[in-house]
């Protein structure tokens, strides 16, 4: 099982310091896809600079799992935007690419939408989601969903937008952060629904009640993942697990640091749950 980190936390230093950092802190696999100082990924038919991407992957010993690709996949941009995406994973050899689904909030978490306008969204995004599927189909890639309000909220949610899409193309990426956040709901007691249907999974832990933004190193929060990881190793997981969020300050060094502790704590739980994480 390979044990991932986003470059996110890094968000607001160079991609090249992301590398840097995530390569000091031991890991070896990376998901990345979110700006780095205001700087976006490259077109895919960009390929000096898609050949500058593999080099500095090179440089660090990282190999990219995931392409997070959220704004890309919505279902009010053209369907061209998503295409374009896929193409880009191909190039860097990416397998999986991230999304969600509908929202649930004009503003979360004071104007919910109505039930008839979530409706439409969530029929919206099924049609949307069949055509992905093909799509991501034709060139062998997966695109995974995750809880973030709407039709993903919860597993039981993701469970049946999946199983409307009904491809094994499209996939689920459990976030029990999210879940715990959004929904104040127990992430380990509601994750087993949709266990089976999981490809990858997010170690985001969160702390405190319903809304509060606290996402602190996972395994120090509220999180129960020792319960999570061993419900996956049952479901017969072959997927991926990735760091996304260690909130504190912006310093590089501090999240060196940060990051470095998640992954002491997340090949500890993985390894008592009877994984071997790489």
């Amino acid at each position: 099982m390979k044990l991932a980190c986003m470059t996110l936390p890094y968000a607001t230093c160079s991609l090249e310091r992301a590398l840097e950092g995530i390569s000091r802190a031991g890991f070896r696999y990376i998901g990345i896809g979110n700006p780095h100082a205001g700087i976006e990924l490259p077109d895919a038919d960009d390929s000096r600079a898609i050949g500058q991407l593999n080099g500095l992957f090179a440089r660090y010993n990282l190999q990219p799992l995931q392409l997070m690709s959220n704004a890309h996949f919505k279902i009010d941009q053209p369907i061209e935007r998503a295409r374009q995406r896929m193409q880009l994973a191909k190039a860097l050899g990416i397998r999986e690419i991230l999304t969600i689904g509908t929202q649930s909030y004009r503003s979360f978490p004071s104007a919910p939408l109505t039930e008839g306008d979530m409706q439409l969204l969530n029929r919206a995004y099924i049609e949307r989601y069949k055509q992905i599927a093909e799509e991501a189909a034709a060139r062998d890639l997966i695109i995974t969903i995750k809880p973030h309000t709407g039709n993903t909220a919860t597993a039981a949610h993701m469970l049946e937008t999946l199983q409307q899409i009904d491809s094994p193309h499209i996939r689920g990426c459990y976030d029990p952060g999210n879940v715990e956040f959004y929904e104040g709901i127990v992430a380990s007691d509601d994750f087993p629904q949709v266990a089976e249907r999981t490809h990858s999974l997010i170690a985001k832990d969160h702390r405190g009640e319903r809304g509060a933004r606290d996402f602190p190193i996972p395994g120090t929060g509220d999180v129960d993942f020792p319960a999570i990881f061993t419900v996956l190793k049952r479901s017969g997981f072959e997927g991926h697990v990735f760091l996304e969020r260690v909130d504190g300050p912006t310093v590089p060094e501090l999240i060196d640091q940060r990051i470095a502790d998640a992954r002491m704590h997340l090949e500890r739980m993985l390894k008592e749950a009877g994984f071997k994480p790489e």
